[in-house]
């Protein structure tokens, strides 16, 4: 009878031990599947935050990039309007006005057009005839100034231009409308790359964009006093007359070193284009594959110098000064072997800066053809724009002139209003491809910035830039 009361306490006490396992494992289990609902919960969370931040972003780019198209459509139809009433201006006072206005409208188109995401040379007689139009009027403007009227092969130009400018416009307008109809969306531009025009064959904005340079198949040529006349557009770039051909792995070594090597996973070619500077396209995309981070650097075929380069990431916020930023680019520059240069202007947007740079040759003298410019990222430093294209185009070996006139006589010739507080030698652009070196005199007039060029070999004045302080930077003008 105990042999069987302990047997049966030995059963109770089994049953125990079971019911409490199976307890514990139960609870166990309940927990396990706590935790990942949680992290399921998460990961959902954490998805849908970084979907909604790629369709903020999206719609970002989408807004500014059809806000830029908005602007160079406006000026366009401003350009055309403005080039009917100076074919009919009798007078050069009123001449003028319109010229300079035609400028300005022409210029601000070019401008407009190059914040539009479309690889060099995609619509390159689309940015050389608002570049050329914008120029051309300059030097009528000059030429009005000095009481002359423009001659009848000038007129005969100026009326080619304006029928160019009619049906840039009403291309313009049609694609205006796609765009509003949402056959043209370009946000989507950054996912495909800055190059997918040349690749995509059928693709909307291929085809559309492709209609506005059929349009100048019959371009006049144009010759005359100005930087964007075509014996210096179709000039050589200085800067690579000497350099020999790179192939394709080059490019891509110099590109890897150019953006640094801990942000590569692979260097693939987007597009090779061709202009004043051949060049090879590539796509630099990150190790984590998602090419939506991807940069997009050009690399010149001769000599393989980073000619332009734009990484299209989110800036976070600020956290870098503006002389922080600057130094980080001198820095940079420094490193990938530019020789010896000097920021100038600046300006700001959306936490970024960008910097121009021009060089410096023999005793300090200021060389500005030779300029580029550096877009840096304000929340940790990084270079995420890079153009060098007036630098390769201006830069070569130069016999240093020394000045013919003093200090002394060149200041006589600047107006006696101007309070002079820094004298520099320089040496400027003029029309017709040329450089002049000059004494570059800053000083201030009634509360505003001035720079005086005054000619170092013969005292002329050659130009005056305002300097232009903004919230977001200096500018001149």
């Amino acid at each position: 009878m105990e042999d069987n009361n302990v047997k049966k306490r030995h059963e109770d006490n089994t049953l125990d031990e079971i019911t409490r396992d199976y307890n514990r494992s139960l609870k166990i289990w309940k927990s396990i599947t706590a935790v990942l609902a949680i992290a399921l919960i998460g990961t959902g969370t954490f998805g849908y935050m970084v979907n909604n931040e790629k369709n903020y972003y999206k719609t970002y780019l989408q807004n500014q990039y059809q806000r830029a198209f908005r602007d160079m459509v406006s000026d366009v139809e401003n350009l055309k309007i403005l080039l009917d009433k100076a074919e009919v201006t009798g007078s050069h006072i009123q001449s003028n006005s319109l010229m300079n206005q035609i400028w300005k409208n022409g210029y601000s188109a070019a401008e407009s057009l190059s914040e539009i995401p479309i690889s060099q040379g995609v619509l390159e007689k689309t940015h050389k005839f608002l570049n050329q139009v914008s120029d051309f009027s300059l030097s009528i403007s000059r030429q009005n100034a000095s009481d002359k009227m423009m001659t009848e092969e000038q007129l005969n130009l100026l009326s080619q231009l304006n029928k160019l400018a009619d049906g840039l416009v009403n291309e313009l307008r049609a694609m205006q409308t796609s765009i509003n109809e949402g056959k043209i969306k370009f946000g989507e531009i950054t996912q495909k790359g800055n190059f997918f025009l040349k690749k995509a064959a059928g693709n909307a904005l291929d085809s559309e964009f492709g209609k506005l340079e059929k349009g100048f198949s019959e371009y006049p040529s144009m010759i005359y006093d100005g930087p964007f006349s075509d014996n210096v557009i179709e000039g050589k770039p200085k800067g690579l007359e000497k350099e020999e051909d790179v192939n394709m792995e080059t490019a891509k070594e110099r590109a890897k070193k150019f953006v640094g090597s801990q942000r590569v996973g692979r260097i693939v070619e987007a597009s090779s284009g061709k202009g004043r500077i051949n060049t090879f396209g590539l796509e630099v995309i990150p190790k984590d594959g998602d090419r939506s981070k991807s940069i997009f650097i050009d690399v010149t075929k001769k000599g393989g110098h980073v000619l332009w380069m734009l990484d299209q990431r989110a800036v976070g916020q600020k956290k870098l000064t503006d002389d922080e930023a600057i130094e980080k680019a001198k820095n940079f520059l420094k490193e990938q072997g530019f020789g010896n240069l000097t920021s100038t202007y600046h300006y700001k947007n959306d936490n970024t800066i960008t910097v121009t740079f021009v060089g410096i040759e023999g005793d300090g003298v200021l060389v500005y053809p030779d300029q580029m410019k550096v877009k840096i990222a304000l929340d940790n430093g990084d270079i995420v724009g890079f153009d060098a294209y007036p630098y390769l185009m201006a830069h070569h070996d130069r016999n240093m002139l020394k000045p013919s006139i003093t200090e002394a006589e060149a200041r006589e010739k600047v107006n006696k209003k101007i309070e002079i507080n820094r004298v520099k030698l320089a040496i400027i652009p003029l029309p017709g491809d040329k450089e002049q070196l000059c004494y570059e005199f800053k000083g201030t007039y009634n509360g505003n910035d001035y720079f005086v060029y005054i000619n170092a070999e013969n005292g002329n004045e050659e130009n005056i830039l305002r300097v232009i302080k903004e919230e977001n930077g200096i500018l001149t003008q």
